[in-house]
């Protein structure tokens, strides 16, 4: 014989049935926590973006009065439709609408307000009797 021979029997390397499925939940957990925690950083990166909306809608409305009535554009006196308009003034002081959305997915402008926090005071006052969806929407310029 020579000097360097290999063993007799050939080493195996047997893996037990509960080694295997440990080793495989194992990689779930793994495969799980690795998902948790992209879906983790997602939420956080869409709250801090929702923040920052939500701090640029509020500085922008510094400095805008209160909800301020305008007045209808048309108006039934008995038999008479009396129309009216609003100064220009008035118009482009209003910052945001308020719209309804119903099940059926019809939109319904309601108002325009000078300043999103009377426009939200009223969505949420609105929301208690109205069936459908009550969104706050900026006016373009």
């Amino acid at each position: 014989m020579t000097e360097k021979e290999g063993p007799a029997a050939r080493k195996q390397s047997r893996v037990s049935k509960l080694a295997k499925s440990n080793r495989e939940a194992f990689d779930r957990a793994r495969a799980r926590a690795t998902e948790t925690n992209e879906m983790l950083e997602r939420s956080i990166t869409a709250r801090d973006e929702w923040k920052q909306i939500q701090d640029r809608a509020e500085q922008s409305q510094v400095g805008q009065g209160p909800l301020v009535p305008v007045e209808p554009q048309m108006e039934v006196e008995q038999e008479d439709w009396v129309y009216q308009t609003v100064d220009e003034e008035t118009l482009e002081a209003l910052s945001h609408r308020v719209v309804l959305t119903t099940s059926a997915g019809q939109r319904k402008i309601l108002f325009q307000t000078k300043n999103l926090d009377e426009a939200v005071d009223c969505a949420s006052r609105i929301v208690e009797f109205a069936d459908g969806c009550v969104l706050v929407e900026t006016v373009d310029p």
